[in-house]
């Protein structure tokens, strides 16, 4: 079996916190090779260092549970909430991805207190904007 669709990034962590897995219908697409590609572009713009992923595929109902926003990005299989490398402020890292954000194909960004939100929505200017954060816990990659 695949680990995942990517070298650093496996199944498991696409899957929702609540137990289901990733949709296949979005494998089938390809948004989860674009979130995988953009996942890779953000580890290698830090140095290769490990990026802890807190949340990313979520059903409705977790994301109710959690607040999450009625429209996220994560009920598309598109988001990703990126703790920073260890030894990287979450302001450093947002920075750091916020400057190179359209060449990753980066149409949202989040800045949260201990977190930043990336996701691939269609967009033709970068939509940024800033939260407390999300009650979603994570595992590294």
């Amino acid at each position: 079996m695949v680990k995942g669709p990517s070298p650093h990034l496996t199944w498991k962590e696409l899957s929702c916190k609540d137990g289901t897995t990733y949709p296949e219908k979005y494998v089938e697409d390809g948004r989860v090779f674009k979130v995988a590609q953009m996942f890779e572009a953000i580890r290698l713009l830090c140095g290769e260092k490990p990026i802890t992923i807190l949340s990313a595929y979520r059903t409705e109902a977790h994301n109710r549970k959690i607040g999450g926003a009625r429209n996220s990005q994560h009920l598309l299989g598109c988001a990703l909430d990126l703790k920073p490398p260890k030894g990287m402020t979450v302001e450093h890292f947002y920075s750091l991805i916020r400057s190179g954000a359209q060449a990753m194909g980066i149409g949202g960004m989040g800045l949260y207190n201990t977190f930043v939100h990336v996701d691939i929505r269609p967009a033709s200017k970068l939509v940024v904007w800033s939260g407390n954060g999300a009650k979603d816990s994570g595992s590294r990659a």
